[in-house]
C-alpha cells in the first residue's frame, strides 16, 4: 500500500471515488434495500446513523427499517454532487446531496475491510436554504416569505389570535385564553418524540401550524393542520403541508402518514390533495354536528407515493426555548 501523505480530494472519476459513490447507489436501490445480505456487506458491523433529527440508529435497527419499507420499482433518490476525500488509505468522506424536492446534505465514512468497503458512518443534515430549490411555481408575496420553524412556548399569543380569527377553529381544540394556548403549546411539545408541530411564520410570527402525530411501531404518522382565517385560501396550508411529509419521510424514516377532513370542508379537501394524499375511503356520519352527521373522508400519502408539483414551504431548524 502507498504512503498516505494527507487528506486528499478525489476526483468523481478516481477509482475509489467511483467505488465509494457506486455503494452509496447501491443503498439507494430499493432491490438493496430489501437485501438482508447485500445490507450486511455494504454495512460495518459498527455502522452507525445520525438522522437530521439527532436520532442514533445501529446497523441491526436501519437494516429492519429498510426492510419494511414499502416496494417501489425505481429508485428513491440518487447521490447528487457528491464530494469525496480521502482521510486515509483505509477511511475515505463522501458528502452528497439529495434531490432538490426534498434537500439535504448527506455525508458517509467508508472504510476498508476484509469484506472490501462499508459504509461506517451516515449522517443527514436539513440543507435549509431554499435557493437551490427550483422555481417551477410562481408564488405569492406571502408565500414567498413564509417558512416553517418548530413551535415556540413564546407562540402562545399568535395562537389565540389563530383561534379567535374563526369560529371554526373551535373544531382545532379549547383555546379562548392566553394560558389555554399555553397549555396547547405545552402539550403539543411534551413528547417530542410522538409530535412534530411545525409553526407556519409570516413576518416573524406564527400564523399556522401543521404537526405529525407518529405511531414509530408503524413508522405512521396522523397528520394534521390550521391556518388564521386571514391567511387561507392563498397556496401556504398545501406548501406547509407538503413541506411536513417531507420532514417525516426523510427525518423520522416514515411510510405512511394518514389524516381525515369533513365532507363538507372543501378548502382542507384542496390542502390534502394538492400535498399529494390519496382519497382512500369515506366514514359515514362519523361526527355529530350542530345536530347534523358529517361524514369524513380519509387521505393517507406513502413514501413511496409520487412527490406532488408544489413546493414546499422552507424549514428553518431555529433554536427553541429552553
Amino acid at each position: 500500500m502507498s504512503e498516505f501523505n494527507g487528506p486528499e480530494d478525489l476526483s468523481t472519476d478516481h477509482r475509489l471515488a467511483r467505488v465509494v459513490i457506486d455503494g452509496e447507489r447501491q443503498l439507494l436501490s430499493p432491490a438493496v434495500r430489501h437485501d438482508r445480505q447485500a445490507l450486511l456487506r455494504l454495512l460495518h458491523e459498527d455502522f452507525e446513523e445520525v438522522g437530521a433529527s439527532g436520532r442514533c440508529y445501529s446497523r441491526a435497527q436501519i437494516i429492519e427499517q429498510l426492510g419494511n419499507e414499502p416496494v417501489v420499482e425505481s429508485t428513491r433518490d440518487d447521490v447528487h454532487d457528491p464530494r469525496v476525500r480521502k482521510l486515509s488509505d483505509s477511511l475515505v468522506m463522501l458528502r452528497w446531496r439529495t434531490r432538490p424536492e426534498n434537500l439535504s446534505q448527506r455525508t458517509s465514512l467508508w472504510v476498508h475491510t476484509a469484506q472490501g468497503w462499508q459504509m461506517l458512518f451516515h449522517q443527514g443534515t436539513r440543507q435549509n436554504s431554499t435557493a437551490q430549490i427550483a422555481a417551477d411555481h410562481p408564488a405569492s408575496d406571502e408565500q414567498s416569505t413564509a417558512f416553517l420553524r418548530p413551535l415556540r412556548t413564546s407562540d402562545a399569543p399568535q395562537v389565540l389570535a389563530a383561534f379567535s380569527s374563526n369560529p371554526d377553529m373551535a373544531r382545532q381544540g379549547m383555546v379562548s385564553t392566553l394560558p389555554e394556548a399555553e397549555d396547547y403549546i405545552q402539550l403539543l411539545l411534551k413528547n417530542p418524540a410522538q409530535q412534530v408541530p411545525l409553526a407556519v411564520v409570516k413576518n416573524s410570527a406564527l400564523i399556522g401550524l401543521v404537526c405529525g402525530s407518529i405511531d414509530e411501531s408503524n413508522l405512521n404518522a396522523w397528520v394534521w393542520y390550521w391556518l388564521h382565517a386571514e391567511h387561507r385560501g392563498r397556496g401556504l396550508g398545501s406548501r406547509a403541508l407538503a413541506a411536513l411529509a417531507a420532514e417525516l419521510f426523510s427525518t423520522y424514516r416514515l411510510q405512511r402518514l394518514e389524516l381525515g377532513l369533513r365532507v363538507n370542508n372543501p378548502a382542507s379537501k384542496q390542502v390534502a390533495e394538492r400535498s399529494g394524499f390519496i382519497l382512500e375511503g369515506r366514514e359515514r356520519g362519523k361526527f355529530l354536528i350542530d345536530g347534523q352527521r358529517i361524514d369524513v373522508l380519509n387521505y393517507a400519502r406513502l413514501a413511496s407515493d409520487p412527490i406532488p408539483p408544489i413546493k414546499p414551504l422552507g424549514l428553518r431548524m431555529e433554536a427553541t426555548e429552553g
